[in-house]
């Protein structure tokens, strides 16, 4: 029997509501900067590796959020994370009066990682 487990990266969380897709996405780093009134329309958390480069991560959040339908998308916050997966086996078994079970090898290894957090935006003139 071998067992496996795994932290898995590169995931969009998002929570809020959708609208038909839109084709432009104005780019906020500060909630006051924007001058349309305007809804909240959800959040979302971003987490990849720190190898993805930042124009690549902002240019997927984007197309990301037109599919929601957003009109803005402010970047709230942009950390460092550690993030790891374990890997690990076991096994049983009998022998010559002999029954043995136990856990062989259990590896953890981490990487960094950046999580993006960010607001998303609806103009209350296209709701």
């Amino acid at each position: 029997m071998l067992l496996a487990l795994s932290a898995c990266g590169n995931k969009i969380i998002y929570y809020g509501r959708s609208y038909p897709a839109t084709q432009n996405v104005d780019l906020y780093f500060r909630e006051g900067d924007i001058s349309e009134p305007n809804e909240i329309m959800g959040k979302l958390t971003y987490e990849v590796t720190a190898k993805k480069a930042s124009d690549k991560v902002q240019a997927k959040l984007t197309e990301y959020v037109k599919k929601k339908g957003a009109d803005a998308i402010i970047f709230d916050d942009v950390s460092l994370t550690n993030t790891g997966s374990t890997s690990g086996g076991a096994g049983a078994g009998a022998g010559r009066k002999r029954i043995f079970f136990g856990l062989f090898t259990t590896k953890t290894k981490y990487s960094k990682g950046q999580q993006v957090k960010a607001t998303i935006i609806k103009y209350k003139k296209n709701i």
